[in-house]
């Protein structure tokens, strides 16, 4: 897999094909939105042990009031990569 980061134009096709995401300063980011505060804990922890298997973190994983907001970036590689993207399409998947 290539890690290197995404030029702007792969970014913008990765991101189109990604509903909710966007790109900020801090990486790829989205707020996932749960009808209680538990049912927000409990997907926090699919998105853990999913980072685990894929060996590949996010860089932030908020929980809040019935929302958490998951955002990737790939340090090593100084910025957003292929990797980013695939971690992305797998927490949609959750």
């Amino acid at each position: 897999m290539n890690r290197n980061p995404l030029t702007e134009e792969q970014l913008s096709q990765a991101l189109a094909q990604l509903d909710g995401w966007e790109a900020q300063s801090a990486g790829i980011l989205k707020t996932y939105t749960f009808g209680s505060y538990t049912d927000g804990v409990a997907f926090a922890m699919k998105v853990a042990l999913l980072a685990e298997k894929m060996n590949h973190h996010p860089d932030a994983l908020t929980i809040g009031w019935k929302k958490v907001t998951v955002v990737y970036v790939t340090h090593d590689a100084g910025g957003i990569t292929e990797l980013d993207v695939q971690a992305a399409q797998k927490v949609d998947r959750l």
